[in-house]
């Protein structure tokens, strides 16, 4: 190639190189205004959105428009509701019937519970020593709850004994009953036996024939009197725990074995005697429900009365 086509073809090279060039600048000119209104209006926004996070009170006019469609969304219900029941009045009808069928069931079905917990019926009285007759002993008796179990009774002599007596809801509460009599006490009254809390309970009541009652510590006493009859009552609390041979420790035994609660009056020179071994377990749970069983002890009562007695409870 000659030095002369060279020279010649340059310039036609630079021509093309400033209209490539002009093109793009006109076409960059071009785009500008556009990436400016956006930039702006980013710039905006982003103002807006800090306001709103600065400023956040509602105005007049947005509470004003919120209590508006409030209201017509109140009247757009109530116009709905109005319709459907103009449109429907025997299904709203009958619902209402169904609603005063069911509430009248409930009522009777409450009432009936209540008439059958209600009052001394809810008691059912436990008679003991009321096969013998030996040296003047009369029928003595204790009340449980109807909703509990109690077991078969059997009279032997002197001594009636009964099963255990179960709560359906706890389980057992009392392991066994049992009602003694000791005819020709060496006492009047019980209260002839001194403070109850000063009384040696099982040497006192002949129960130290056995080593549980002979082992137990007392846990509370107290004198209850019948407020109809004036019979006074002395009223225990035992703990026994099981023999020391039993013990898994040289220290002791942690846990009871027996939670004996008696009661015991004189009458016509007859002592009389409940027992109830509660079951240590349900001690927590039963305890107050098997101390209402013990405070309802009975001594001389007709074996077909119910007894209407609430007894007062002092403190000795």
């Amino acid at each position: 190639m000659s030095s002369s086509s060279v020279v010649r073809g340059a310039p036609r090279r630079v021509r093309a190189f400033d209209v490539a060039s002009t093109r793009l600048m006109e076409r960059r000119i071009a785009r500008r205004p556009a990436s400016a209104s956006a930039s702006a209006s980013a710039s905006s926004s982003s103002s807006s959105v800090e306001t709103d996070d600065v400023e956040r009170k509602p105005t007049s006019s947005s509470v004003t428009l919120s209590s508006r469609r409030r209201a017509l969304c109140a009247v757009a219900v109530g116009a709905t509701m109005r319709a459907f029941t103009s449109a429907n009045p025997v299904s709203v009808v009958a619902r209402a019937d169904e609603d005063d069928d069911e509430q009248a069931e409930v009522e009777a079905n409450m009432k009936r519970v209540m008439e059958r917990n209600s009052g001394e019926q809810t008691f059912i009285r436990q008679v003991g020593l009321s096969t013998t007759s030996e040296d003047g002993v009369r029928p003595c008796a204790f009340e449980v709850s109807n909703l509990w179990t109690v077991g078969e009774s059997a009279t032997r002599g002197l001594t009636t004994t009964w099963g255990e007596i179960v709560d359906p809801v706890n389980g057992q509460a009392a392991a066994s009953a049992v009602t003694i009599a000791t005819p020709n006490f060496n006492a009047r009254s019980i209260a002839d036996l001194g403070k109850p809390e000063d009384v040696p309970v099982a040497r006192a009541l002949g129960l130290d024939g056995d080593d549980s009652y002979r082992r137990a510590d007392m846990l509370g006493a107290a004198k209850r009197v019948d407020a109809k009859t004036g019979q006074v009552y002395y009223d225990w609390e035992l703990v026994a725990s099981p023999p020391p041979q039993a013990c898994p420790s040289a220290v002791g035994c942690l846990y009871p074995e027996h939670i004996y609660l008696i009661s015991a009056s004189v009458l016509d020179g007859v002592l009389y005697v409940l027992s109830l071994d509660a079951t240590p377990a349900q001690w927590r749970v039963t305890g107050n429900s098997v101390k209402r069983i013990r405070n309802s002890f009975a001594v001389g009562v007709r074996e077909d009365v119910f007894s209407d007695a609430v007894a007062d409870v002092d403190a000795a």
